[in-house]
């Protein structure tokens, strides 16, 4: 990870006031994951994004990839990602090659460190949400991402207040935090991939 963009691409999207990194002595954050994954519809690369039940705890309401904390059980970083996928959304690990990751961020207002996994499925999976932890499952094809008019920045309300914040403005969704940040860095290494010969 250390040719990735994460820290550059993550501060674009780094709402004012947060800190992109934990205190030194801090010994409680949460390890998690999330799955970015990538499919074809229709002959457009494309991704998921779920919307967060309001009353969740941690970024309730926020628009965000399928992913949760770590378990024991779970052995690997990645494997939580799979994990939480398929208990959010549905999806069959079987089906999923994870082909890459991006570089873990932390997110100071939940202590959470998270750990962004790229995976690949080769036709749409057959989604089936969980309405406990998930209220809308929507679907964009990739190049949404690539459009510099879709980097905006827009007022949000959040249970500390009030807030002006960086983001990716997909109508009608508005993607800012930890997601955009991940978005960033992924919009960043596919325009290098492409550019490669």
């Amino acid at each position: 990870m250390e040719n990735l963009p994460g820290e550059r691409a993550h501060r674009l999207m780094l709402p004012a006031g947060r800190e992109l990194y934990p205190g030194l002595h801090n010994e409680k954050i949460i390890q998690s994951s999330v799955l970015m994954l990538l499919f074809p519809v229709n002959g457009d690369l494309s991704t998921c994004l779920i919307r967060r039940p309001a009353a969740m705890k941690n970024h309730g309401g926020q628009i965000a990839f399928p992913g949760g904390r770590y378990e024991v059980r779970d052995k690997e970083l990645y494997r939580t990602a799979l994990r939480e996928s398929s208990e959010e959304i549905g999806t069959e690990d079987h089906y999923i090659e994870i082909i890459g990751a991006l570089t873990p961020l932390y997110v100071q207002v939940s202590n959470f460190s998270i750990n962004p996994f790229i995976g690949w499925s080769e036709s749409r999976p057959h989604f089936k949400t969980d309405n406990r932890e998930v209220d809308e499952l929507f679907i964009l094809p990739v190049e949404k991402f690539l459009q510099p008019a879709t980097v905006q920045s827009r007022a949000v309300v959040t249970s500390h207040g009030t807030f002006e914040v960086p983001g990716f403005y997909i109508d009608p969704l508005f993607i800012w935090g930890a997601t955009a940040m991940i978005i960033s860095e992924f919009k960043e290494v596919f325009r290098s991939v492409i550019k490669s010969p």
